[in-house]
């Protein structure tokens, strides 16, 4: 049999890991504002705005709530309407609710994402105009 050999560490023997002060972080874009101007040390008006549209462009997609999630958030309520039912005594058919549930889960799974690529597409040809 083995025995257990593990041991704390000694606190005096901790360190703190060396840091790449070279090295960016993902957060960071590797450009620093220039002292007391506001503005980044030798970056070109058109830079930035290359960085604000790509930002706009990232915020407008976080808006957009995915379709999986609507569909598996109306998956969870209605089981639990159905245990508020057979709570209150009424008798469900559980094959039957599973299919039910099943089936539109999958429809909406199939549909949601046809209905929001048209929308997409919808306002997408009325700004090119």
């Amino acid at each position: 049999m083995s025995t257990d050999e593990t041991r704390p560490l000694p606190v005096d023997e901790t360190q703190p890991l060396p840091v790449d002060a070279t090295r960016t972080l993902p957060a960071d874009t590797g450009s620093r504002p220039a002292a007391g101007t506001g503005r980044t040390a030798g970056a070109d008006s058109t830079e930035d705005e290359a960085q604000d549209e790509a930002k706009d462009a990232t915020e407008a997609r976080r808006d957009r709530v995915r379709v999986g999630t609507i569909v598996w958030g109306v998956v969870i309520a209605l089981l639990g309407v159905g245990v508020l039912l057979v709570a209150a005594g009424y008798t469900i058919d559980l094959e039957l609710a599973a299919i039910g549930l099943l089936v539109l889960a999958g429809l909406g799974l199939i549909v949601g994402p046809l209905v929001a690529s048209a929308r997409r597409r919808g306002a997408d040809d009325t700004t090119r105009r």
